[in-house]
Parts: C-alpha cells; sequence; structure tokens
C-alpha cells in the first residue's frame, strides 16, 4: 500500500526459505540478505506497479518474522494437515473450530467462505513429555497446516482447549493425555 505523501507502507513480501532461527549467525545472514531483497523488491515495483513509480520506503523490519520453524510429534501422532484445514475436517478430540483460512507457501484463501475445520486436542500433546500440552505455533502440523494455525486467532482457540484440558486433568487427578475430551468439550 502507498500511504497519501507516497510512503510504502506494510509490505510484508520477502519470504526466505530453510533458516534456522536458533542459529545466531543464520538469523543474521537472513536478515542481511532480507534487507537487500526488500530493496530490490522496492525498486520493482517502482519500475511495474502504477503507483509506486515515486515511492519511498522509511525503514525496514528490525527482526526477521519467523513464522515457523519447531513443531512437537503429537502423541497419537496426530498431525494436523493441509487436506484437514481445506476440506472442513472433522475430529473426535475437537476443542474447537476455525474458519478456513490459510496465508503461507503461496496460498491465501481467505476466511469468507463459511467452512471450517475442528481443531484437535490431540495435536498439542507432545508424544515424549508427559504432563505437558502445547498451544500456538508449536502444535504439530503441516506446513499447509501451519500457515493457517499460526495467525493469533487460532493461536486462542488453542490457548482456550489447552487451559480447559489443563483444568479438567486437575479435576480428574490425571495427565493431560488421559483426560477425557468430552469434559473439555463441554
Amino acid at each position: 500500500a502507498i500511504s497519501p505523501s507516497g510512503v510504502a507502507t506494510n509490505l510484508n513480501l520477502v519470504h526466505m526459505k530453510h533458516i534456522d532461527p536458533t542459529d545466531s549467525d543464520d538469523v543474521t545472514r537472513a536478515e542481511m540478505t532480507g534487507r537487500h531483497h526488500v530493496y530490490s523488491a522496492m525498486n520493482a515495483l517502482r519500475a511495474k506497479v502504477p503507483g509506486f513509480e515515486n515511492a519511498t520506503l522509511n525503514s525496514v523490519s528490525a527482526h526477521l518474522g519467523v513464522r515457523d520453524s519447531r513443531y512437537i510429534d503429537s502423541y497419537g501422532n496426530h498431525r494436523l494437515s493441509g487436506w484437514h484445514v481445506t476440506n472442513e475436517g472433522t475430529c473426535h478430540d475437537s476443542i474447537g473450530v476455525f474458519p478456513e483460512f490459510v496465508d503461507g507457501y503461496n496460498i491465501l484463501i481467505l476466511p469468507t467462505t463459511g467452512r471450517v475445520f475442528e481443531v484437535p486436542l490431540s495435536m498439542m500433546i507432545p508424544k515424549r513429555v508427559d504432563n505437558l500440552i502445547l498451544a500456538g505455533r508449536h502444535v504439530d502440523v503441516d506446513p499447509i497446516a501451519c500457515a493457517a494455525m499460526r495467525n493469533m486467532m487460532a493461536c486462542a482457540v488453542t490457548g482456550q482447549g489447552a487451559g480447559v484440558a489443563a483444568a479438567v486433568s486437575v479435576w480428574e487427578d490425571t495427565t493431560v493425555r488421559e483426560v477425557d475430551v468430552r469434559k473439555v468439550q463441554r
């Protein structure tokens, strides 16, 4: 977008793959390369997009924005798939629903179709750590499902489900793996 004064604003257009966000040297290289890509993208926009001919850029992000990096292997091997997200997937252990909304990996499906998918509790419980439940971007997903589950609204669904499952496990004096999902669903 261009502001009335000709400043390009909120251009989220440089995507980089194969970056290890746990390696500071890799992150530094990515930030430096990403800034060069931003300036190349601005030059291309000025050359090709009407209205951008005289656009300026005031700043770039101070940090690399990592959309996804590490996921858990879930107990029960329930990796949420892109197919589930885009085909109104259902599951026996649903802790909520979320609209079909995918933004990433060169796919954009806006939440305007009225289609929803169910969010499973099992994708939030790690295989190798007892009595831990995760919410947000760390759940067991494939890349396309990550493009749906990474946004704040989906993270809120998993956060609500995790909190209720944790409370039920305390009330029932059981682990989150053994919690009765029907009580979480109430």
